[in-house]
This record gives structure tokens, sequence and C-alpha cells, in this order.
């Protein structure tokens, strides 16, 4: 097809209007980019922020550490205690926070408040010489009527729930290994035979252990008079009548709970109910 003279050939366009839209939207498209890289300037800025107030919280809890430990060394008991507690936070607390509190507290003729420290300390750290040592010295100073744990229960108390757990999985483990390795080398089942029960009969023990061990720590929880005296009643009224006395210091069981009151026990006679202000619990 020819073009003639007459003929319009065809061609673009450009107006103002489409040019400065152009243009604005050019302007749209940076600024957004601009905040966007604000943005995240700041979150980087905040999180180099927030790695470096770890170290200084840390460090401020260390100097509260040791503001407490001055109390203590200059004789200031009750003073020192409350420092001690107030550095308290769930999931952060460490054995010597616990027994330097529950030191703080037993100079401060305070000794339910101190065996409740120095249990902290002994389940974070049950097998350190020296919470056990004060553990069973607070103890001693305790007057009767007061909860003796079983045997079982002082073995159980050797290990945490996490280290029995840790112990009864690794055992576990090692008895499918042993079952695997038999299946593979039929020819050792007769040696290994006693092994094998005898792995059998560890695995199974260590279950039983965790087992009881998560029940002791959610069934078996340990209430400590912190009152001077206190009176156990036969019914959660001010008005029952009363079972028997406690001292500072006391262990009880708890059984129950209602209301303002804990139904506790030292042995199977003595069962009652005591006010929950009056005690404090593991």
């Amino acid at each position: 097809m020819k073009w003639g003279l007459g003929a319009r050939t065809p061609h673009f366009r450009f107006s103002i209007f489409d040019f400065r839209f152009s243009t604005l939207d050019f302007y749209r498209r940076t600024l957004d980019f601009g905040l966007w890289t604000l943005d995240f300037r700041l979150r980087t800025l905040a999180f180099l922020l927030s790695l470096a107030a770890v170290p200084l919280e840390a460090q401020t809890q260390d100097s509260a550490f040791e503001a407490a430990n001055k109390l203590y060394y200059e004789n200031k008991f009750p003073e020192a205690a409350d420092a001690y507690q107030k550095l308290i936070q769930p999931g952060a607390a460490s054995p010597a926070l616990y027994f330097n509190l529950g030191n703080a507290w037993f100079k401060a003729g305070q000794i339910g408040r101190a065996l409740a420290a120095y249990h902290q300390a002994e389940q974070l750290a049950p097998r350190d010489p020296d919470i056990r040592a004060n553990l069973q010295f607070a103890r001693n100073q305790a007057q009767a009527p007061t909860f003796s744990p079983g045997r079982w229960q002082l073995a159980l108390r050797k290990l945490t729930l996490n280290e029995w757990t840790m112990l009864a999985s690794a055992a576990v483990w090692l008895w499918f290994l042993l079952l695997a390795v038999l299946q593979w080398r039929t020819a050792w089942k007769r040696s290994f035979r006693k092994l094998l029960l005898g792995f059998g009969v560890m695995v199974v023990t260590l279950c039983a252990c965790v087992a009881a061990a998560i029940y002791e720590k959610r069934f078996g929880q340990i209430a400590i008079v912190i009152a001077r005296d206190a009176v156990v009643r036969h019914g959660p009224l001010d008005e029952s009548q009363n079972a028997f006395a406690v001292h500072d210091g006391a262990e009880l069981r708890v059984l129950d709970r209602k209301d303002d009151w804990l139904l506790v026990t030292t042995d199977p006679r003595r069962t009652g109910w005591i006010r929950r202000d009056q005690v404090l619990r593991e």
C-alpha cells in the first residue's frame, strides 16, 4: 500500500497532563521507597538498641545483686532480703539468688521464709552441698509438728524433673538402638539377652521416676508456715475448732484448697485447714 501526499501518517501526541501525571507517579514511588528505607533503618536501629540493652540490663542486675550483698554484710538482713526479693523474676532467678535470700531471711529470724527460699534454690540446684546443708540446718530450727518427706521423695529430689526426663529419654533410645542391633545381628540375641532385659528394667524404672517426679511437682506441694504461731482448724472457717498448732518454719503437705484456706497435713494423725496468708507454698 502506498501513501499519497494527502495521506495522514499515524503519530502520537503528548499532552502536558500526561507528562505531569507520570512525573507525580515517579515522585510518589520515590517517596514510597524513601519511607520504606527509613522504616527499615528505624527497625534496624531498634533491633541494635535492643541487643545493646541486654548487657545493660544484665549489668543493672549485677549491680543490684551486689547492693543486696552489701546490705547483708552490713547486718541489715530484712533490707537485704527485700533487695534480693526484688531481683527475682519468673524464669530468670538463679540458685545463688535464692540461697542468699534464704540466708538473709534466716538471719532476720524468719525461718519459714528462709526455708521457702532454700527450697526454691534446691529445685534449681538439687545437688549443691551448701544449699542442702543450709536447708537441713533451717529445718532443724523449726518446731514440731512438721512434715517429713519419705526416702523415695528425697531420692527424687536429687535430680530436677528435666534431668529425670533426659535420663529416661536417653535410656529409651539406647534400648531401641540395642533392639535394632539385635534384629540386624540375630546371632547375638542369645548373648545379649540379659543385657536387653537389664536395659528394659532400667527404662521402666526411669520412666516410673519421671512419672513420680511429675506427680510430686503437680500434687505434692509443700506449704511452709511463715507466721510466728498458727492454728490448723477442723474446717475452713475461723469459727471451726482447733485441730493443732504449728509454728514458724513448719512444713505442711497440701491436700486440697478452698477459698482462702488450705487443707494440710503433717502426718496421718494430723490434718486440718490453715489460712493461705499464714503460709508460703513452694
